[in-house]
C-alpha cells in the first residue's frame, strides 16, 4: 500500500513540476509580448497618427499663418521623436530575444524541430534586423520631412509671396516624402503584427504539446490508481464488509453471530476482538436476564403479602381505622399495585427475550376487545377531562388473537395518550380493514403478506404534547422514556411500548408511530385477518 501511494505521489509530482516548468517559460514569453510587442505596435500606430496630424497642422498653418499651429507642430515633432526612440529601444531589447531563444531551445528539446521554422520567420527573416533598418529609414525620412516643412515655414514668415512654398516641385517632393514615410511606418506595423502572430502560433503549439503530455501522465496515473484500488479493495473491503454484516446482526440482537478470522493483520485482530466482544455481550445479556427474572420473582412474593395485609386492614379485620389511616392505607395499596404491575412487566420482558411468552389464540371480535379497554380507562379519562371517540367499520371479521395480550397493547397506548394529553383534549380510536398491499412498507417478514390478503388496523391518536422527532426511531426500544421539555415531570418505566411491539409481532402484525402527523401523536397497529382459524398453523 505504501509502495502504491509512493508511485502515485511521484506521478503527481512529476506532472506538477513539468507543468510549472512549462508555465514558467510560457509566462516569460507572454510577458515579453505584453512588455515589448504590444507596446511597440501601439507606438507604431501612434507614430502614424502623429505624422498625419502634423501634415494636417502644417496645411492649416500655411493657410492661417497662426503661431498656435506652429507651436502644436513643434510639440508633435517632439512626441514623434520620443515614440520613435521608444520603438527603437523595444526592438533592440536583447532580453526579449533571449527569452525566445530559451523557448526555442525548450521546444526543440521536448517537441522536436517540426513547426519551429515559424519562430525563425518571426525572429530572423522578418525579425529584428529588418525592423531596425525600417526604423532608421523612418528616422531619415522624418528628418527630411521636418527639414522641408521648416524651410516652408521660413519662406512663409519672411516672404509675403508664398509662391516658392506652394510651387509644384516643392509640394511634390514633400508629398513623396510623406508617402514614403507613411509606407515605412505601415510596413513596420505589418512586420510587428506578423511577428506577434507567429509568436502566438508558437505559444499555441507549445500549450497543445504540453497539454498532451500532461494528459498522458494523468491517464497513466489514473490507470495505475484504478489497478491499485482494485487490489486494495479486494484485500480490505471484503473483511470490512463481513465485519459490517456481523455488526448489523449484533445490533439486531443476534449475539450468537461470529465472523471467521483468516488473517493475522490489523483487520484479523479487529475480527478477533469483535468475536470476543460478542461473547462478553452474550454473557452480560444472560446475566441481565437472569437477574431481572430472579429479582422479579423474589420481589413479587413479599409484595403479594403486603397487598393482602393492606386489604385486610382496609376491610377492618384488624380493627377500626381512622380517616387519616384510611388515606395512608389507600396510598400503600395504590403504590403496591403499581410495583406489582412493574414487576409483571419485567417478568413479561424476561419471557419475551427467552421466547417463553405463551398465547391463547382465539377467534375474537376486535370491537369487543377495544370496548373493554375503553371501559377500563374511561374513569381516568373523565377524571382528567379528556373525551374518548371510537370509530370503526360496520363489519370487521373475527380476528385470531389473544384477547388479554391485545388488551395489554391497547391499555398501554390508551394510558400513554391520556397521560400526555392535557385537560380538554381528545383521544380517538379507529378500527378498519385494510389491504395488505397498502401496509407492505410497514409489515415485517413475520407478517407473511404473501399469504394474508388483509389486515385489521387499529389507530390511537391524541391531541397531546406529541413525541419529539429524535425519539421516533427508538420509541419502541426497551427502557426508552420520552423526555419532553414542556412536561418533563411525566415519566414511565419505558417498557409498555416495547412489550406492545413484541405482542403485535407475535400475532403476525406490526405496530408503528405515524410521523409528521401534526398536533399530538398517532400510533397504529395491524393484525392479520386469516381466511380460516386453524390454530395449529
Amino acid at each position: 500500500m505504501v509502495f502504491g501511494y509512493a508511485i502515485i505521489t511521484l506521478l503527481m509530482l512529476s506532472m506538477s513540476f513539468y507543468l510549472i516548468f512549462r508555465l514558467k517559460h510560457l509566462n516569460q514569453a507572454s510577458t515579453s509580448v505584453l512588455s515589448s510587442d504590444i507596446p511597440s505596435m501601439e507606438n507604431e500606430e501612434k507614430l502614424l497618427k502623429i505624422l498625419l496630424e502634423q501634415v494636417s497642422i502644417e496645411k492649416k498653418y500655411s493657410i492661417t499663418k497662426d503661431q498656435a499651429f506652429l507651436d502644436i507642430f513643434t510639440a508633435k515633432k517632439s512626441e514623434f521623436i520620443n515614440r520613435l526612440n521608444s520603438i527603437k529601444k523595444l526592438i533592440t531589447n536583447h532580453e526579449t530575444y533571449n527569452i525566445f531563444d530559451k523557448l526555442k531551445s525548450v521546444y526543440t528539446r521536448y517537441f522536436g524541430s517540426p513547426g519551429f521554422e515559424q519562430l525563425h520567420l518571426a525572429e530572423d527573416n522578418m525579425g529584428r534586423n529588418e525592423m531596425i533598418s525600417i526604423t532608421a529609414q523612418i528616422e531619415t525620412l522624418y528628418n527630411f520631412y521636418i527639414g522641408m516643412a521648416s524651410k516652408g515655414f521660413i519662406l512663409l514668415k519672411y516672404n509675403a509671396d508664398d509662391s516658392s512654398y506652394s510651387s509644384s516641385s516643392f509640394g511634390e517632393e514633400k508629398n513623396k516624402t510623406i508617402d514614403q514615410l507613411t509606407n515605412a511606418i505601415n510596413k513596420l506595423i505589418l512586420l510587428q503584427q506578423t511577428r506577434l502572430f507567429k509568436k502566438m502560433e508558437l505559444f499555441q503549439k507549445t500549450v497543445q504539446k504540453s497539454t498532451t503530455i500532461s494528459l498522458a501522465i494523468m491517464l497513466f496515473a489514473i490507470m495505475f490508481v484504478a489497478v491499485f484500488s482494485f487490489f486494495f479493495i479486494r484485500s480490505i473491503y471484503n473483511p470490512i464488509n463481513a465485519l459490517k454484516i456481523a455488526t448489523d446482526h449484533v445490533a439486531q440482537g443476534n449475539l450468537d453471530y461470529r465472523i471467521s478470522v483468516t488473517s493475522k493483520d490489523e483487520i484479523g485482530s479487529l475480527g478477533k476482538a469483535f468475536n470476543e466482544m460478542c461473547e462478553e455481550l452474550e454473557q452480560l445479556d444472560k446475566m441481565k436476564s437472569d437477574f431481572i427474572s430472579n429479582i422479579s420473582h423474589n420481589l413479587k412474593t413479599p409484595l403479594t403479602s403486603i397487598r393482602e395485609a393492606n386489604e385486610l386492614m382496609l376491610d377492618k379485620i384488624a380493627g377500626q381505622i381512622s380517616a387519616e389511616q384510611l388515606k395512608l392505607l389507600n396510598i400503600i395499596k395504590e403504590n403496591t399495585l403499581r410495583l406489582i404491575l412493574m414487576i409483571n412487566d419485567l417478568l413479561d420482558i424476561s419471557r419475551i427475550e427467552a421466547g417463553l411468552m405463551r398465547y391463547n389464540f382465539q377467534p375474537s371480535q376486535i370491537q369487543h376487545v377495544i370496548s373493554r379497554s375503553i371501559e377500563d380507562i374511561r374513569f381516568l379519562a373523565e377524571k382528567k377531562g379528556i373525551s374518548i371517540q371510537y370509530k370503526d367499520d360496520s363489519i370487521i371479521p373475527d380476528v385470531l388473537l389473544d384477547q388479554e395480550k391485545i388488551l395489554q397493547v391497547l391499555e398501554n397506548l390508551f394510558s400513554n395518550s391520556i397521560k400526555f394529553t392535557p385537560a380538554g383534549g381528545i383521544v380517538t380510536i379507529k378500527a378498519f380493514v385494510v389491504d395488505s398491499v397498502l401496509l407492505s412498507p410497514v409489515l415485517t417478514q413475520e407478517s407473511n403478506p404473501n399469504k394474508i390478503q388483509s389486515f385489521v388496523q387499529i389507530s390511537v391518536s391524541d391531541t397531546g404534547i406529541g413525541i419529539p422527532e429524535e425519539y421516533h426511531d427508538c420509541i419502541f426500544d426497551k427502557f426508552q422514556q420520552v423526555v419532553n421539555k414542556e412536561r418533563s415531570g411525566i415519566k414511565g418505566t419505558g417498557l409498555g411500548l416495547f412489550m406492545a411491539k413484541h405482542i403485535v409481532l407475535d400475532h403476525g402484525g406490526n405496530i408503528w408511530l405515524e410521523k409528521n402527523c401534526g398536533i399530538g401523536s398517532t400510533f397504529h397497529f395491524a393484525l392479520p385477518l386469516r381466511v380460516d382459524f386453524d390454530l395449529n398453523t
